[in-house]
């Protein structure tokens, strides 16, 4: 077996608000007010997504140094749909994510067949990416070039 690394987060709930540390780094979580909070910070189903595409972006960058991939930057949009039925307590209907697409522009001299061999790997070894996928939650992931400004 590999070299385990443990994750730790605590965090302290006041109403809709959870502020949370992880190690010497902070983070405000809440609801928008239209759902019981004071939209002080991020909603937690943002910060899921947030989450999904950071570690996609870091495996990228680690990635891209082993395939010797030409990666000069990479810009996310991520969006995730579910019914708020089921977390409003309709036992039918399930309370996550039905659907995440994630869509990337990568700047790179590198042709679209590199581009989709870097997303494969991300795919394959992103721990967020995977945990949403391998649940059995649709994810759409594309990438695609960014466009040469002249």
């Amino acid at each position: 077996m590999g070299q385990m690394m443990n994750f730790k987060v605590e965090g302290e709930g006041t109403g809709m608000r959870l502020d949370a540390v992880a190690g010497k780094h902070t983070i405000a979580i809440d609801e928008p007010v239209s759902f019981g909070g004071k939209d002080s910070a991020i909603d937690p189903l943002s910060t899921f997504l947030s989450s999904l595409i950071a570690c996609e972006n870091v495996m990228a960058q680690l990635i891209a140094q082993e395939m010797k991939f030409d990666l000069q930057g990479i810009s996310f949009n991520v969006e995730g749909s579910l019914d708020l039925a089921g977390l409003m307590g309709d036992l039918s209907v399930k309370p996550y994510f039905q659907q995440v697409t994630v869509k990337a522009v990568v700047e790179t001299s590198e042709p679209q067949e590199r581009i989709d061999e870097l997303q494969k790997a991300v795919d394959l070894r992103c721990p967020v990416f995977r945990t949403i996928k391998d649940a059995g939650i649709p994810v759409e992931n594309q990438w695609v070039k960014a466009a040469v400004v002249a």
